[in-house]
């Protein structure tokens, strides 16, 4: 919607008296003054969007672990509302100004006592002599799948529609859009077209400050890149797309600072034969990463290559790809590789257990329900992660010491009542840890959803999911060299319409890992110095049962309650047993 903002001159005196009495109400007043205070000298629009959430979830205590740990709580919870106002000002066709004010307030306090007020976002966008873009401040960016790419966590992968609302809750929260890292800095495009053999020219070049100045701590740490992408008229394409993250030897009283450039050359070619494009792409490129010396000597310096081939084909009710990739052991990206999961983090739902109050580790439970145990700043060093939920490729695309193919499969019959993916993927290591043996790693995964209603004379909306997806990795060799390890993930969903727009909700996330493997240590510098013996035999659990209604696309509610269960069988402690009623109302403005 767009708003004049003469319409609120009057109001003025009004929102005076309102900031003095409610001090922390100030920021939001200023940000919607802005537009009020200027109208008279510039003709403006304004015009608002934004998120408002209600949360509340409550876990009780079941099973063996209520009756021996003393020390945690029967039942806990939390709950808060929350609107977060963008407001976009635009002076001019060719400037806007973006802002989002968070309002946020903790079930169980009053008058204000639990309330606060947030900037979460700012940025400033224009257009320079319509050609020239740029974009100041907050900001998305993403390239290639090895240079700066946000891949998608474990376990997520097919993921039923019912899980929506924690789904939606996890990706805001931690400004995850698709596959785009959420950066502060600035960026700027162009592109040119022409009228001969060269179609276009576009190039994208940014600068971000991924972490400040640190006193007495690490150094600041930037982040510069760019693509250059000619397109010719042939349907031919050829991106260059370059990455540098490095830390500012200046602010810093450390004796090194580290470097890390990655380019990656990318070359597509599409073609149409009959009803199906054919897209074919070649990417190759390599790694430096580094630390280097104040008086610029490097203190430790590797390198590394990698390569992919894909070729895929599109139709009406077809989709299709197949490709071959190559990671050298000593490829590193920052932008690339950093996870989504943080496995160092502490759960918002009994964070420690036991009489021994130890810290849970994060769980299936954790990466589908908990936004807090994610991360959402570049990591410069390999981040750890849990060989049970990810063990194929940890790090997505980009994951080291692979070789390998993966194939995906995407079907739709014409009236879209039956949807099908299927993915599968084995890779081999190109070097032994530890030992001349060389681990296989195999991946797979099925996805099947029904719309029962365009199936069937059922008037009612009815949709059903399923899916399954695995992992395996075996190694051969010694007793201490040999390997095997399997996990399966099982996810259904069931949603059927009542009446208009509410839906009774049903799902099923089910989990289990069993085997061995070895796990790698590292040093500061991502160095192999150790190997850790692990072993696994784990399942666990979440039953869902739950009403949501629809508004429309983007307003619903959703009301539910959840069964989660933990068992790992070889520790005495990690088990527990929840019983959950969430609540979530989400509306996007």
């Amino acid at each position: 919607m767009v708003f004049e903002a003469w319409q609120y001159h009057h109001q003025i005196p009004q929102i005076t008296e309102m900031a003095k009495k409610h001090p922390n109400l100030k920021i939001i007043f200023f940000f919607g003054l802005v537009p009020v205070l200027s109208s008279g000298q510039v003709s403006q629009k304004v015009w608002y969007d934004g998120n408002s959430r209600a949360m509340f979830y409550r876990d009780a205590l079941s099973g063996d672990l209520k009756d021996i740990d003393t020390t945690s709580t029967r039942s806990e919870g939390e709950g808060y509302t929350a609107i977060d106002l963008g407001m976009h000002f635009t002076p001019n066709d060719e400037i806007e100004i973006f802002s989002e004010i968070r309002i946020k307030n903790d079930f169980g306090y009053m008058w204000g006592s639990g309330a606060y007020v947030d900037l979460r976002r700012l940025s400033v966008k224009g257009v320079l002599n319509d050609r020239i873009s740029f974009n100041l401040g907050d900001m998305y960016l993403r390239q290639t799948a090895f240079t700066l790419n946000n891949f998608d966590q474990e376990l997520s992968k097919y993921e039923p529609s019912v899980f929506q609302a924690y789904r939606d809750l996890i990706q805001y929260e931690n400004f995850y859009l698709d596959n785009y890292w959420r950066v502060q800095g600035l960026q700027s495009n162009f592109s040119y077209t022409f009228y001969n053999a060269i179609n276009s020219v576009e190039a994208d070049f940014f600068a971000s400050r991924v972490r400040g100045v640190e006193w007495l701590g690490e150094p600041e740490l930037l982040m510069l890149g760019g693509t250059s992408l000619i397109k010719l008229e042939n349907k031919i394409s050829l991106a260059i797309n370059h990455v540098n993250s490095f830390e500012v030897q200046s602010s810093s009283l450390d004796t090194a600072t580290y470097y890390n450039p990655v380019t990656n050359i990318q070359l597509k070619y599409v073609k149409k034969i009959n009803s199906l494009a054919y897209r074919i792409s070649l990417d190759v490129g390599g790694s430096i990463r580094g630390w280097q010396m104040s008086d610029g000597t490097a203190l430790f310096e590797s390198s590394g290559n990698f390569i992919k081939g894909k070729i895929k084909a599109v139709g009406k009710k077809l989709k299709s790809s197949l490709s071959f990739s190559y990671v050298d052991p000593d490829f590193r990206s920052a932008g690339a590789q950093s996870r989504r999961v943080n496995y160092v983090s502490a759960p918002s739902s009994y964070a420690y257990y036991t009489n021994n109050t130890i810290l849970r580790p994060v769980s299936l439970m954790d990466i589908t329900t908990d936004p807090n145990v994610y991360n959402h700043r570049l990591s410069t060093s390999l981040m750890d992660y849990n060989t049970l939920y990810s063990a194929v490729s940890p790090y997505g695309e980009a994951t080291p010491n692979r070789v390998g193919t993966s194939a995906l499969f995407d079907y739709k019959n014409k009236e879209e009542s039956i949807l099908v993916s299927a993915d599968l993927a084995f890779f081999k290591e190109i070097i032994g840890q530890g030992t001349e043996e060389k681990r296989g790693l195999f991946s797979s995964g099925l996805f099947v959803a029904a719309h029962i209603d365009k199936m069937t004379p059922l008037k009612n909306k009815a949709v059903f999911e399923a899916s399954v997806s695995s992992e395996s990795v075996n190694r051969g060799g010694s007793e201490l060299e040999s390997i095997s390890f399997n996990s399966l993930l099982l996810s259904a969903g069931l949603s059927y319409e009542l009446f208009k727009n509410l839906k009774i909700i049903g799902g099923l996330k089910s989990f289990a890992g069993k085997g061995n493997e070895v796990g790698a240590q590292r040093d500061e510098y991502d160095q192999v110095v150790g190997y850790e013996l692990l072993d696994f035999d784990s399942k666990e659990e979440i039953l869902l049962l739950g009403l949501q209604y629809n508004f429309t696309n983007d307003i619903y509610f959703s009301l539910q309650t959840n069964q989660i269960e933990i068992d790992d069988r070889t520790s005495d402690i990690s088990q527990l047993s929840l019983s959950r009623i969430y609540f979530m109302f989400n509306m996007n403005l």
